[in-house]
């Protein structure tokens, strides 16, 4: 009985996505010392994107430029237009190479923000479909990632390597996209975003499998891949 119960509550916390940060890091998956327990992410010992084993790590990880994510503005209907809310006028620091982001500059083609950690455990599970994702998408979509609340943006880069994650990330630290994205439940989450800018879902779940994240790109965005 003790056993049935402990796997029941670790498939009720992977169902409902992480909230601190999980012993370990980015766990077995690469040769790094243990990322102490904190009992939450605002007491997490954090190293700067400025700090040289993040830059390290960033020259061995082949993530893509965060020039990629910006777009041009496209000429839209008041009808599209006026589906969902606009991105938040927030600007993100790349956690891999490139220049910072405005999230407004994300338009002119459909995209979508997948909003992960290293810490978390349904993040790191469902990362590979992303991956596939970008390599599907061509022009027709643009695929980012975001590191949300990370005291190790090394690990997330040294994750990156390890998987071979290619599509263009950014990073918040600060948590600035905690209340826009109704984010304090906990991650993963990934958001649709419309050509037009705008924010017209979020999924706030883990995703399982390649067929039901294009299930969703198709009905939120309309792109058939």
């Amino acid at each position: 009985m003790p056993a049935t119960l402990a796997v029941l509550a670790a498939a009720a916390a992977l169902l409902a996505g992480c909230s601190t940060p999980e012993p370990g890091g980015v766990g077995p998956v690469i040769d790094e010392p243990e990322v102490e327990r904190t009992a939450a992410p605002d007491g997490a010992s954090r190293t700067d994107l400025d700090d040289p084993d993040v830059a390290s790590a960033r020259a061995r990880a082949e993530v893509a430029s965060c020039a990629t994510i910006r777009g041009s503005s496209p000429t839209s209907s008041p009808a599209s237009s006026s589906k969902g809310s606009p991105l938040p006028d927030v600007t993100l620091a790349c956690l891999g190479p490139g220049p910072e982001v405005s999230l407004r500059e994300v338009s002119g083609r459909p995209a979508v923000l997948n909003v992960w950690a290293q810490w978390c455990a349904p993040c790191r599970k469902e990362s590979p479909l992303f991956q596939a994702l970008y390599e599907r998408a061509g022009d027709d979509l643009v695929v980012v990632g975001v590191n949300y609340d990370d005291p190790r943006p090394d690990l997330a880069l040294a994750f990156a390597d390890k998987l071979g994650l290619s599509y263009p990330q950014l990073a918040d630290p600060e948590r600035r996209l905690r209340a826009p994205f109704g984010l304090a439940a906990g991650i993963p989450a990934t958001v649709f975003v419309s050509a037009e800018g705008r924010v017209v879902h979020i999924a706030h779940k883990p995703y399982d499998s390649e067929r039901e994240l294009l299930r969703d790109v198709r009905t939120h965005l309309g792109v058939e891949l």
